[in-house]
């Protein structure tokens, strides 16, 4: 008979890859798009993307999202939120430059609760292309 013993010493690394198909998108104009995550920013400010609503063990968890801006997309100002719903972590960014760009945010679980991402443009636009690439998740400790 195996006992299983409590974990000590540091948490086994694990790191998980979001797809952009686990998301949901801001659907303007969507019957248009080649691929629902690379939008047309054009219009008010609102979440390009959100979710995946995945339960997080308790831990500190780090996402790093991936996504590639133009020209025009590459001056408006954005938010990426990490969090549980209601309780996120806030980055402000402008990417300044058209490419292709990684963001890493950290939020401590004590819970466990669903984790959402989402990337939010701050501000009208009257055009540019966004397009999410995906994202990773680790937990740190």
């Amino acid at each position: 008979m195996d006992i299983l013993m409590p974990q000590t010493g540091p948490l086994p690394a694990v790191t998980l890859h979001w797809p952009p198909e686990k998301f949901r998108y801001d659907m303007r104009e969507a019957e248009k798009r080649e691929r629902v995550q690379c939008m047309d920013i054009a219009g008010r400010m609102r979440a390009l993307f959100w979710g995946p609503y995945d339960i997080l063990q308790p831990g500190l968890w780090r996402v790093t999202a991936r996504f590639a801006v133009d020209r025009w997309s590459c001056r408006h100002q954005y938010h990426l939120n990490w969090g549980a719903t209601s309780d996120f972590v806030t980055i402000e960014f402008k990417p300044a430059r058209a490419g292709v760009f990684e963001l890493s945010a950290e939020r401590l679980w004590k819970e466990p609760e669903k984790a959402e991402l989402r990337i939010i443009l701050a501000e009208g636009a009257l055009g540019g292309m966004f397009e999410f690439l995906g994202s990773e998740i680790r937990i740190l400790s």
